[in-house]
């Protein structure tokens, strides 16, 4: 099933890293698919710096990854849906998860129960992500 995850990501994330804007020398290389309920998806790959902070857009949204080292980060997802729908929590509630680096991530997002009036659990989607260490 990893194979099968990393060999998608790979695919789909061909588009220069460098035509995201990113600038000085970087550190981490950043490729990311993001699945929706809906069935739709965004993909999106991106450098980031040796600053341990890094800001990724992925379609309309934004992936937070920080504390970065070569081993884990820390992981946020950061919606640009409106006030109606904020987003995205992980099961356990977290608005952030720790992940390991440098192997494909499968990241469950959930819609922040409040919405729902505590009624249940509503996915989001899920978030592929891959962060490689360059040195």
């Amino acid at each position: 099933m990893r194979r099968i995850l990393a060999v998608l990501l790979i695919a789909a994330t061909t588009a220069s890293a460098a035509a995201a804007g990113q600038s000085g020398k970087p550190r981490y290389f950043v490729k990311a698919w993001l699945q929706k309920a809906d069935k739709t998806f965004e993909h999106t790959t991106s450098w980031c710096g040796p600053d341990q902070h890094c800001l990724v857009p992925i379609g309309e949204d934004m992936i937070e990854l920080r504390e970065l080292s070569g081993s884990s980060y820390y992981l946020r997802f950061i919606s640009a849906s409106s006030e109606d729908t904020p987003c995205c929590v992980f099961r356990n509630g977290s608005r952030e998860a720790r992940l390991e680096s440098e192997y494909p991530r499968v990241a469950t997002l959930y819609y922040r129960p409040e919405i729902w009036g505590g009624r249940g659990v509503t996915k989001f989607g899920r978030l592929i992500i891959v962060v490689e260490d360059l040195y």
